[in-house]
């Protein structure tokens, strides 16, 4: 991807500074940009082209519920970054994040509309959301409120409806329920692609360089939500090349250290090099079986044997 078409700003009005003189913008916090989101973006890109203007996503950070429920905020599907980079994938121009705050989140609707929307420099010329989307004080702002502001304003509004897969409807709240509970290829479905975690490398207990003879890398991740303990077949992602991994996600209890936390531990298999400190993305692709504790090395270096060629039949 040429990352010099990528523009990233945090007020509508600051897209005049790239040349946007004139946008459509999808809205919304757009988490996971799962098959709902893109359906809306979809139509964004429809109406854009109609109305001769550029595709924009409007979204938001943090995630409202954050602020808001802070206790009660859910775990992000995707870090910021990834975010922009599957919005700009879909066809984006460019990607407006809106700074969400406690003073931002108190605005009654027009006022929000007004914050959000505000430029002398740049013209609306439509807006797509989704049918539930809320804004304002107390999420008071809904569709019907949008489209007087829209009518005032000479916006096109358009909003398109909940996307329903197998009786379920789409959303960055099943999905995460789906990961959590195990069940991988129904939040695939419900993305549109695999689902990834990102993260940076770092150092662990070296006993699988040491002792197994199969050099493992330790995924520190900030965003994402983590399967169910075991060991995964993925593809671990990392300068522009895919290769296949053995994911293992617990405590591994065979070495478990004292007051240690959940881990993530990739083996990459068909490399050899140093990954420390590397920006990783782990594409799961299946739940190969439980996480065991194993009477000592050369128990569990024959257990992981077979884990990898089972992965190699996989893929």
């Amino acid at each position: 991807m040429d990352m010099t078409n990528n523009i990233e700003v945090i007020a509508v009005s600051s897209l005049a500074g790239f040349g946007i003189k004139r946008v459509c913008l999808a809205a919304g916090v757009f988490d996971g940009v799962h098959l709902g989101h893109q359906l809306l973006l979809q139509r964004l890109l429809a109406m854009s082209a109609e109305l001769d203007a550029e595709p924009c996503a409007l979204t938001f950070f943090p995630h409202p519920r954050e602020i808001l429920n802070p206790g009660n905020a859910p775990p992000l599907l995707l870090a910021p970054e990834q975010k922009k980079q599957l919005l700009w994938q879909a066809g984006m121009k460019a990607v407006v994040t809106i700074p969400f705050t406690r003073d931002f989140a108190n605005l009654e609707p027009e006022e929000f509309i007004g914050k959000c929307l505000s430029s002398s420099s740049v013209e609306i010329a439509g807006i797509a959301v989704g049918t539930q989307w809320r804004f304002g004080r107390g999420g008071t702002g809904n569709l019907e409120t949008l489209r007087q502001i829209g009518m005032a304003k000479n916006w096109r509004i358009e909003a398109v409806g909940e996307l329903d897969i197998n009786g379920r409807t789409v959303s960055s709240t099943m999905i995460r329920r789906a990961i959590a509970g195990g069940n991988l290829a129904d939040a695939a479905a419900m993305l549109g692609r695999n689902y990834s975690l990102f993260g940076t490398v770092t150092h662990g207990f070296r006993v699988a360089s040491q002792e197994l003879n199969h050099p493992t890398a330790n995924l520190e991740i900030r965003y994402g939500v983590l399967p169910p303990n075991g060991v995964y077949a993925a593809m671990a992602i990392f300068d522009g090349t895919r290769y296949p991994a053995a994911v293992n996600i617990g405590l591994c209890p065979t070495y478990n250290r004292a007051g240690s936390a959940v881990r993530i531990e990739i083996h990459v298999l068909d490399f050899t090099g140093n990954l420390y400190g590397r920006q990783i993305e782990l594409e799961f692709l299946q739940y190969l079986r439980e996480e065991r504790t194993f009477a000592g090395s050369q128990e569990l270096k024959a257990q992981i044997a077979k884990d990898v060629a089972q992965i190699r039949k996989l893929i």
